[in-house]
């Protein structure tokens, strides 16, 4: 009685048709997959839903404050006639120094948002002899408010919903 072996394929058979299905996926065919399932599950970590932040194919950017975070109830603290000492002791050391105009100090902030806007804050202390002269000063938030973008370590309130 001739019996026929089915699990064996015909050596004289194309490639194709010696392929046996029960043969382990090829490393090619693997390799290939993970790929893919690396690329798609990176793809969803970088979607984002909120409208300031990069999307799929843009590098990820921060929020960038720079410079000096003052407030109007800082600002309202300096007086016409303080020292120089009495001033860096209620604002800090200004961000800018002139060479050319020691008389003047600016505070400068800036905040540059992860979508590319950005706004500058500026405060100028004049002195005289010494003591303040005058002081002119962008819009400034009143106090340290947690909903103001610009404060440093400032963290998005989330929703009831975790959202």
């Amino acid at each position: 009685m001739n019996t026929v072996n089915t699990d064996i394929a015909d050596p004289a058979a194309p490639p194709c048709a010696r392929r046996a299905s029960s043969h382990p996926p090829s490393l090619r065919t693997l390799a290939l997959a993970s790929l893919l399932a690396g690329v798609v599950l990176a793809s969803v970590g970088c979607a984002s839903k909120d409208p300031n932040r990069s999307g799929l194919l843009e590098p990820f950017r921060i929020d960038l404050p720079q410079g000096n975070y003052l407030t109007r109830e800082q600002v309202d603290q300096v007086r016409e006639g303080m020292t120089r000492d009495q001033v860096r002791f209620l604002l800090g050391t200004p961000l800018l120094g002139h060479v050319f105009h020691t008389d003047r100090w600016d505070y400068v902030f800036r905040f540059t948002h992860p979508n590319g806007q950005s706004e500058t804050r500026r405060v100028t202390v004049r002195f005289a002899d010494e003591r303040v002269a005058s002081i002119q000063a962008d819009p400034l938030p009143l106090r340290e408010d947690m909903n103001d973008p610009a404060l440093p370590g400032y963290r998005p309130q989330q929703g009831k919903d975790g959202a």
